[in-house]
């Protein structure tokens, strides 16, 4: 509709009767049947109906495989403590496999739309990045400035998880990704203003490198899924 292409990503349709097919009949529900004959998939189809699909297994193993070395770096860097090389490998292997996910959740609502995520995330990184790196103000040395973001932190956690047993509507997830899109250019601002407070410490090395991109890029893979969530549709 706006002169794009539009990539649509394949979901594989059950070969064998019956079939389920689904409706959306408003903002939240859906309204699923079943076809069992080619006849009744036709017909679904002329109603609007679309075939439920199997989503391909390796989202999945993306999926898995990327928690498990997210909380390994979270692990690794920050707990343990295991020593650069096996740090930033564990890292690589998050930012690898977090890829494939991306790029699904794009092409679901519209890579169009996510390439103008990704560019507003990029002009929000290097704005936060200047200023807090300039200390034009000690964002990261005010404890109410820190307070609110753990506060708003928190809230925002919880509220995601609301969504997962209660119905919230669109304009309320909107505002709430909204909120959330905000919250972590903030942080941005106070991580990068905390990177500048401790670039002349003795804690100035590789390890501390790595724990401090790990942060930079936990806030800005959360600013961009963030900002999907608020460009959207459902």
């Amino acid at each position: 509709m706006k002169g794009q292409l539009d990539l649509i990503p394949y979901g594989k349709v059950s070969d064998t009767f019956p079939k389920k097919m689904s409706k959306k009949i408003n903002e939240d529900d859906w309204e699923q049947k079943e076809a069992n004959t080619q006849e009744e998939v036709i017909e679904l189809l002329k109603d609007g109906y679309f075939h439920v699909t199997k989503a391909s297994p390796w989202i999945i193993v993306f999926f898995i495989f990327n928690t498990i070395t997210l909380f390994g770096t979270l692990l690794a860097v920050d707990f343990f403590n295991l020593g650069f090389e096996i740090g930033l490998f564990i890292f690589t292997l998050t930012s690898l496999s977090f890829g494939p996910l991306l790029a699904l959740i794009m092409l679901e609502m519209d890579e169009n739309d996510g390439f103008t995520a990704l560019k507003i995330v990029l002009v929000v990184t290097m704005l936060t990045g200047f200023i807090g790196y300039s200390d034009f103000y000690s964002f990261s040395e005010n404890k109410i400035f820190g307070a609110f973001l753990l506060i708003a932190l928190l809230g925002l956690l919880l509220f995601n998880l609301a969504r997962f047993f209660i119905s919230i509507s669109r304009p309320t997830v909107r505002a709430g990704a909204i909120f959330g899109a905000v919250l972590f250019s903030l942080f941005l601002l106070y991580d990068f203003n905390y990177i500048k407070q401790r670039e002349d410490l003795v804690s100035n090395n590789w390890e501390t490198a790595l724990e401090m991109a790990f942060i930079l890029y936990l806030d800005i893979i959360n600013l961009l899924l963030e900002i999907l969530d608020a460009m959207g549709n459902s």
